[in-house]
């Protein structure tokens, strides 16, 4: 029986045009392969788990888009469904901060990146962390970068997931929503900046890495 994912990917309509957008795929794990062989099966498998992961991140974005809410609530994991007081709680908030992520025209389909990649054998399970980065017009015509990560769970091997958006709470509250989040994978605070400032961000930190780098001692 497939995943709720399948069908979502299958029955949306697109709105972005239809162009892979392919990035590297940063797993953090750990192989333990006692042949070349088994190697290759390993990273087979890991690759598969990705497309996986993505394919379903895809669909959580397409029904945030479309405000399909309902189809939107039955991809988040049961945990964050309980932390909101259930499915209609849930919506609710995802309707309240919506709007500060739409774009006053569409543009091209957000890039995706699995930023770390975790297997917990002894709970079964397999967790993600994915960066959706993608830019975003408001009514003043000024043009904002907006990134966010996605938070996957799956429990059946990596072959369906569940997940849902950080940025629709904070990182700070993940360990409510999800208590059984592997507290080694990485992930970063969502951000929406203008242009503007986010070259000026770049640039202080440039200038901060250059100062560090001149006070740092020389080794002898």
């Amino acid at each position: 029986m497939q995943g709720p994912g399948f069908y979502i990917i299958l029955a949306l309509k697109v709105k972005y045009p239809m162009k892979l957008i392919i990035t590297p795929l940063v797993a953090i794990l750990v192989l333990s392969a006692t042949s070349p062989d088994a190697f290759c099966q390993d990273s087979a498998k890991i690759v598969k788990i990705k497309e996986s992961a993505l394919l379903f991140a895809d669909s959580l974005i397409k029904t945030d888009v479309y405000e399909n809410w309902s189809v939107y609530a039955d991809l988040a994991p049961a945990s964050v469904l309980k932390y909101y007081g259930g499915k209609e709680g849930f919506i609710n908030n995802a309707q309240k901060i919506h709007p500060r992520t739409v774009s006053s025209f569409d543009l091209d389909f957000p890039e995706r990146k699995v930023l770390a990649l975790l297997e917990s054998t002894s709970e079964n399970q397999w967790q993600c962390v994915i960066k959706e980065s993608r830019n975003i017009y408001r009514d003043d015509n000024k043009k904002y970068h907006l990134v966010t990560y996605l938070l996957g769970q799956s429990k059946d091997g990596g072959e369906t997931w569940r997940m849902f958006d950080v940025s629709y709470n904070t990182v700070a509250n993940i360990i409510y929503m999800m208590p059984d989040v592997m507290l080694e994978l990485p992930i970063p605070q969502p951000y929406i900046m203008s242009e503007e400032d986010e070259l000026a961000k770049a640039k202080q930190e440039a200038a901060e890495t250059a100062a560090t780098k001149r006070t740092a001692p020389k080794k002898k």
